[in-house]
């Protein structure tokens, strides 16, 4: 069974049910967040099952009683980061809201850049991961949107700010050095006159500000509730 797929989450929240946590035993949450600190300062190849427990201090053998392999350590790491995501400010109207929850996702997602490729493993199906899709669409649907299209707004936005995230974290990304090659590299192909023209223009903009307006003409798009 595949780690992070429906049936294994399925396992999974059953299993959390039955289990009890053994007093001064290790918890899930701590073993997630050594994992954290290991690929936040590492990167997500230095990751593996012994490495967490030298960071925590024990030895591996006993971080299998709550994740079986390293694929179900990082399903479990990337809903941990998931976790860190506040919900809106309620009472501002729910583009607003969207909006808040947006800019927050895609917060989260760059304070760990390492992370952010682990979001194309799967379907984000963890409890935390499920708590986002509980507050979002809830503020659809209250605001008077069908379900149906509560739950293509919600999807829309919500991979508008993961395709982002993973452009700006990965090979994709723009640093100074870049824009500056990228906008001499277009001055000097008169074959291509309007990349030429627009050469600076093409290079101003970075991650955050496309996101803005992205963000922004995709919900003017979506309009309001009928």
């Amino acid at each position: 069974m595949k780690a992070g797929s429906a049936a294994w989450w399925r396992e999974r929240y059953a299993a959390r049910e039955r289990q009890r946590p053994r007093a001064g035993g290790l918890e899930l949450r701590r073993i997630t967040q050594a994992a954290l600190e290991v690929v936040d300062a590492e990167g997500l190849a230095a990751l593996t099952m012994r490495r967490v427990a030298q960071e925590m201090g024990v030895r591996h053998t006993s971080l299998y009683r709550h994740v079986a392999s390293r694929d179900e350590l990082l399903v479990e790491l990337l809903d941990h980061v998931l976790g860190a995501v506040e919900p809106p400010e309620t009472g501002h109207g729910w583009r607003a809201d969207l909006e808040q929850v947006a800019r927050e996702f895609r917060r989260v997602l760059l304070a760990h850049p390492a992370i952010v490729p682990l979001l194309t493993m799967g379907q984000l199906l963890g409890p935390n991961a499920l708590r986002g899709r509980e507050i979002g669409l809830g503020l659809l649907v209250r605001a008077g949107w069908t379900p149906s299209r509560a739950v293509r707004i919600y999807l829309t936005v919500a991979h508008f700010v993961i395709g982002t995230a993973l452009l700006d974290t990965g090979g994709a990304a723009r640093g100074t050095e870049e824009r500056t090659a990228m906008r001499d590299l277009f001055a000097g192909l008169p074959q291509y006159p309007l990349v030429r023209e627009l050469a600076e223009p093409l290079n101003l903009p970075d991650g955050d500000q496309e996101f803005r307006f992205g963000l922004t003409a995709l919900l003017n798009g979506i309009g309001d509730p009928r």
